[in-house]
């Protein structure tokens, strides 16, 4: 019986938590533009580079749309989500 118990909690904690692989492509996005423009830290930066950074900037925006007015708590949640 403790099994079973245990089996449907940790089934139900898992559905309340599925991955949103929408809001993980957020963070990938933002990781990626992030790590781009720390790049550009101390360099002279070509029109090329500038093209690039502005290209990720938009692909970020494109795949965050949805989020901008989530609260913190939920954005923590889905990224604990995205880990898994």
């Amino acid at each position: 019986m403790k099994k079973i118990s245990l089996s449907l909690v940790v089934l139900i904690l898992t559905a309340c938590h599925s991955k949103d692989e929408q809001f993980c492509n957020c963070l990938h996005a933002g990781k990626e533009l992030n790590n781009y423009a720390s790049t550009l830290f101390n360099q002279h930066i070509s029109k090329e580079m500038a093209a690039k950074l502005i290209e990720l900037k938009k692909a970020k925006k494109q795949a965050c749309a949805d989020y901008q007015t989530m609260s913190g708590e939920e954005m923590m949640k889905k990224k604990a989500a995205c880990k898994e």
